[in-house]
């Protein structure tokens, strides 16, 4: 891991790291690390929130601006997501080289402001502007909440502080949509308490106003979080590390991705291979109720909503429960191994998809697929954690993250295009998403499997190095 033109790993690391012999100042601060977890948690719901208000909000925004359905896919797709995943290597670079709660702060400010500006629009072009200001403030959140957990929490608390965050990250969505609407409600109400200024102007004006509220406190909040948070755990003097090594001895970001972009690029194409199928079923299968069955959207989202969440809720126990059973079996891989095991146990649990007789038929078995979905999903951080040097961190998730976004557009795609070849085919939707999901789940497990080797004595290289608590 250290070039030989660099000083010996042991002289940098004496200088810049505390003996192993004592204690680590960290151990002591775990009620301080699950405070702080818990303003992570509230930062990502905020995220959540301000993402998903805009759609509460779409129809009265467009009837006012006189937008096109075309506009507002641009608004949440160019606008949102384009610029987010543009914006994630970027905000991982800083959050390894500054203390990564100011950057996270700087993020929600963002993206509240982005918020806010949503409120006080009255073109298509400012509208636009704000919801790339909403995806750049947004791409932080990952990557610099997932470097700040290994620095808050020891190995030992790690996998449940990441399943939590996980946890809320998945089900952010819907308890955004009701925290959304429910907060949108209050804001009518009160409007005849406000100033005259404010009680003249739209509810879908005021609504945004409304979100954007909280995102200062969240940002002092984030400011304050204890536990060992903060700049990244290895720095050289300055906090700048040079191109080929830091004053410690540790490779640089470049120096890293060239020794081990294999097994990064297997990790990335074993869990991407899977997902192409997985996460198309999220977008096929309420089109596969009402296609086939004939639900209305009440019952695809009544359906929808209690599938989705006894999935996540069960999914997520299971993930801590059997990344703590397969640590103890196998040690370091566990991670892989459990995330392995969970895809393709919910590619295989898709194939009943073509004997379903009823929208309920559909709404049980989405349940039953995303149990072991989710169960894997809470998994994966702790995978991008293990395979990052501390210092790296941010970077290397960022990275990893922006190279498995091609297949989550990829599996949507590849279902639509199977079932238009499968149209006299009985079924052709549901044969097509079942084909689709088990062929990536299998081609997925075995990359993974094959890459497991390569993954531990990654991990072990970081851990030589590592100053995690």
């Amino acid at each position: 891991m250290v070039s030989a033109a660099g000083p010996e790993p042991g002289d940098g690391l004496a200088a810049a790291l505390p003996s192993s012999s004592s204690p680590s100042p960290r151990r002591g601060a775990l009620a301080g690390a699950w405070l702080g977890l818990a303003v992570l948690i509230l930062a990502a719901v905020l995220g959540w929130v301000d993402r998903m208000v805009f759609s509460l909000l779409a129809e009265p925004v467009r009837q006012s601006m006189g937008l096109s359905d075309t506009q507002l896919g641009l608004l949440q797709g160019a606008g949102f997501a384009l610029f987010a995943g543009i914006a994630t290597l970027p905000l991982g670079w800083l959050g390894d080289r500054f203390d990564r709660r100011l950057v996270l702060a700087a993020c929600v400010l963002l993206w509240s402001a982005a918020t806010a500006m949503r409120g006080t629009a009255h073109s298509y072009a400012m509208l636009f502007v704000a919801s790339i200001g909403l995806g750049v403030g947004e791409a932080g959140l990952a990557p610099i909440v997932y470097s700040l957990i290994p620095q808050m929490f020891a190995r030992s608390q790690r996998a449940l502080a990441n399943t939590l965050f996980a946890f809320v990250s998945i089900a952010g969505g819907a308890l955004g949509t009701m925290l959304g609407g429910a907060v949108l409600g209050l804001v009518e109400q009160a409007r005849p308490l406000l100033p005259p200024a404010l009680q003249a102007l739209e509810s879908w004006r005021l609504g945004f106003f409304a979100m954007a509220l909280p995102g200062p406190l969240v940002a002092l909040l984030v400011l304050f979080i204890g536990g060992g948070a903060g700049r990244a755990a290895v720095t050289a003097p300055g906090g700048l590390v040079p191109a080929r090594q830091d004053s410690t001895g540790l490779l640089s970001y470049r120096h890293y991705m060239a020794a081990h972009w294999r097994t990064l690029a297997g990790l990335v194409a074993g869990i991407g291979v899977a997902n192409v199928g997985l996460l198309a079923v999220y977008t096929w299968v309420p089109i596969l109720a009402a296609r086939q069955f004939g639900a209305t959207p009440a019952q695809l989202g009544q359906g929808m909503g209690l599938a989705l969440l006894a999935g996540t809720i069960v999914g997520a126990v299971l993930g801590a429960v059997a990344l703590r059973f397969a640590q103890r079996r196998i040690g370091v891989a566990a991670p892989v191994r459990v995330v392995l095991l969970a895809n393709l146990t919910a590619a295989l649990l898709s194939l009943p998809l073509v004997l379903v007789r009823s929208a309920n038929d559909v709404f049980v078995l989405l349940a039953l697929i995303v149990v072991p979905l989710i169960a894997g999903t809470v998994v994966i951080p702790n995978v991008l954690q293990d395979v990052s040097a501390p210092h790296l961190r941010s970077r290397i998730i960022a990275t990893l993250t922006v190279a498995a976004m091609p297949f989550a557009v990829l599996g949507p795609l590849l279902v639509g295009g199977l079932s238009d070849a499968l149209k006299s085919v009985p079924n052709g939707l549901a044969w097509a998403l079942a084909l689709i999901t088990v062929a990536g789940g299998a081609v997925g497990a075995m990359v993974l499997r094959r890459c497991e080797n390569a993954f531990v004595r990654l991990v072990q290289a970081m851990q030589s190095h590592s100053t995690d608590p």
